[in-house]
C-alpha cells in the first residue's frame, strides 16, 4: 500500500481534529448531567456514558484524524487499565492538554520535558490530598460511579463481606433485580493464549461452564502428547475443555483453534508457570502431569481431571468456579504451615497472598432489567467495582473535578509545563459545570476553600460531607497518562500514513 506523508502544522492540527471529535463525544458524559452516547453494534448496540467504551468506537475516515483518536483511545485505555475509571476525565484533560502545549512556542522537545515534570508534581500533590477510607464508608464511591442506590448497595455489601481484594464478576439476570450470590472460587493473572477461543465478543472472554481441566506443567510439543485424552473425550462424547500448561507448541495450539472454529471441539488453552500453575492445580481440583507427580500423558485418566462450575478468562485474568473446592483449601492449609515456618518476610508475604487467593471468596454480581439499560447498568456496575478498590488502595479526594481545579488553582507558575497544566486541569470541572447547564463564571465566584459545586442538585456544599469523592487513584492515573499521551503527541513533526485513495483506485 501507498503510503501519504504528511509535515508539520499540517499534519498536527488535523491529528489534533480527532482529538477533539473524540474528547467532545467524550466529554459530553462527564458529571451527574452528563448524558449518554448511542454506540452502535450489529448485534449488541446501546447507550452509554462510559469514557472508554465511546472512545473505543471512534473511528474517523481521515487517516490523520484517526491518529488523534487513536491517541485518546490509547489514554483512556490506559486509564482504565491502571484504575478503571476516569476515563472520561482522561479524555477532556488529553484535549485541555494538547490545545494549551500547542499554543506555547518552546521547543517542542523543551514543552515535553516540562510537561512531564509538572505532571509528576500535580501527581504528588493529588497523593498529598488524599484521605484514606474505611470499607463502611465504600457505597460513597460505589454510588458515584454506579448512579444507581441498589447497584451501589450491592457492591459496597460485597466488599464489606469478602473485603477488598474481592473478586467480582458481573452477570445477566432476568428476574428484574440486582442481586449477588457469594462462592468459592479462583482468579488467576493469566489469560487464553489466543482471541480466537473468545466466545464472548462484547467483554473479549472465554465462558466455559460444566468443563473439565486438564494441567501440566510439561511443553505439549505434539498433537500426539495430548491425543489419549482427546480419544478418552471422544469415546465419552465430551466437546470441551480448559487446557492450562507450562508450554505449547504453535502448531498444537493451531489445531485447538481451528478445532474451535470448526465447532468440532471447544477448547480453552491458558499458560501458567510455575506457583501459580501449582495453585490453578490444587483450584480445579485437577492433578497435573508432571515429572513431579509421575503423571504422564498416557496414563491421564478422568479422576486427574479437575472440573469446573465455570471458568472466565479474558486476556489477563482467568476465574475457575470449581465444582468442589475442598482440594484448594488443603492446598491453602498446607502452604499456610510453610508460612508460618518462613522466617524470608519476602517469602512469607508472597506465600500469604498465594494463601488468600486459594480461600478467597468470588462475588457474583447478577444485575436485572431491559436489555439496553442491563448493558448500561453492567457498565456502571465495572465501573464502580474498579473505582472502589482504587479508594481503598490510594484513598479518596474531593470530587466533582474539585481537586484538580483547586491544584492549579495554587499552582504559581514558573516553568512551561506548569502554564500548561495550570489551565488544563480546570478543564475536567469546567466541562461538569456546562453538562449541567450552568454558566461556568458564575459558579466561580460562589466556590470557597470547603465549598464546591454539586452539579446534580446544582447547591454549593462540603463536597466530602456530601460524599462527591473521587478516587485518588483515578485522578492520579488521569494525569499521569493524559500528560504521557500528549508529551509524545507534540513531539511529533510529520505523519506517515495509508493513502486509501490510492489503494481504491487501484482496485
Amino acid at each position: 500500500m501507498n503510503k501519504e506523508i504528511t509535515f508539520g502544522k499540517e499534519s498536527q492540527n488535523k491529528i489534533l481534529e480527532g482529538i477533539d471529535i473524540t474528547s467532545n463525544a467524550v466529554g459530553g458524559t462527564i458529571g451527574p448531567k452528563g448524558r449518554n452516547v448511542y454506540v452502535d453494534h450489529a448485534t449488541q448496540p446501546k447507550w452509554t456514558n462510559d469514557g472508554a467504551t465511546i472512545a473505543t468506537n471512534v473511528v474517523l475516515k481521515d487517516q490523520l484524524q484517526n491518529i488523534g483518536a487513536k491517541l485518546v483511545k490509547n489514554a483512556c485505555g490506559q486509564t482504565n487499565d491502571d484504575a478503571g475509571d476516569g476515563t472520561t476525565t482522561t479524555a477532556v484533560l488529553v484535549q485541555a492538554i494538547a490545545h494549551e502545549a500547542l499554543k506555547r512556542p518552546e521547543n517542542a522537545m523543551e514543552i515535553r520535558e516540562s510537561l512531564l515534570e509538572a505532571g509528576t508534581q500535580v501527581v504528588k500533590e493529588i497523593k498529598a490530598r488524599s484521605e484514606s477510607i474505611d470499607e463502611k464508608d465504600i457505597k460513597k464511591v460505589t454510588l458515584i460511579s454506579a448512579e444507581n442506590d441498589e447497584l451501589a448497595t450491592a457492591i459496597s455489601e460485597i466488599i464489606s463481606k469478602v473485603g477488598k481484594d474481592a473478586v467480582i464478576t458481573v452477570e445477566d439476570a432476568y428476574d428484574g433485580k440486582i442481586s449477588y450470590d457469594l462462592i468459592e472460587g479462583y482468579e488467576a493473572n493469566v489469560g487464553f493464549m489466543s482471541p480466537a477461543f473468545i466466545n464472548q465478543d462484547k467483554r473479549a472472554q472465554c465462558v466455559m461452564t460444566d468443563v473439565p481441566v486438564f494441567v501440566t506443567d510439561k511443553k505439549i510439543s505434539a498433537i500426539g502428547d495430548i491425543e489419549p485424552l482427546w480419544t478418552k473425550f471422544q469415546r465419552k462424547g465430551v466437546t470441551s475443555c480448559v487446557i492450562v500448561c507450562d508450554d505449547i507448541e504453535n502448531a498444537v495450539l493451531g489445531v485447538f483453534v481451528k478445532n474451535k472454529l470448526m465447532g468440532t471441539f471447544n477448547a480453552l488453552v491458558i499458560r501458567a508457570t510455575g506457583d501459580l500453575l501449582k495453585d490453578i492445580e490444587a483450584a480445579t481440583g485437577a492433578t497435573r502431569v508432571s515429572d513431579t507427580t509421575g503423571l504422564t500423558f498416557q496414563m491421564i485418566e478422568d479422576k486427574h481431571l479437575g472440573y469446573c462450575k465455570k471458568v472466565i478468562s479474558d486476556s489477563n485474568k482467568s476465574l475457575f468456579i470449581p465444582k468442589d473446592p475442598s482440594k484448594a483449601i488443603t492446598y491453602s492449609n498446607h502452604l499456610q504451615k510453610i508460612a508460618d515456618d518462613e522466617p524470608n518476610m519476602y517469602i512469607k508475604e508472597r506465600l500469604n497472598k498465594r494463601i488468600s487467593q486459594l480461600r478467597g471468596g468470588i462475588a457474583v454480581l447478577k444485575i436485572g432489567a431491559p436489555d439496553f439499560e442491563r448493558e448500561y447498568l453492567k457498565d456502571k456496575a465495572d465501573d464502580a467495582i474498579k473505582a472502589s478498590k482504587s479508594a481503598l488502595e490510594e484513598g479518596i479526594v474531593e470530587g466533582g473535578g474539585l481537586t484538580l481545579w483547586r491544584i492549579a488553582q495554587n499552582m504559581v507558575p514558573k516553568t512551561i509545563g506548569e502554564h500548561i497544566l495550570k489551565k488544563a486541569l480546570t478543564a475536567p470541572f469546567k466541562k461538569i459545570v456546562e453538562n449541567a447547564g450552568k454558566d461556568y463564571s458564575e459558579v466561580l465566584l460562589n466556590i470557597e476553600d470547603n465549598i464546591g459545586f454539586n452539579a446534580k442538585t446544582s447547591e454549593f456544599v462540603n463536597m466530602k460531607e456530601k460524599g462527591i469523592i473521587d478516587p485518588a487513584k483515578v485522578e492520579r492515573c488521569a494525569v499521569e497518562n493524559a500528560v504521557s499521551n500528549v508529551a509524545q503527541f507534540i513531539t511529533g513533526f510529520c505523519s506517515i500514513t495509508d493513502l486509501i485513495e490510492d489503494e481504491r483506485r487501484n482496485k
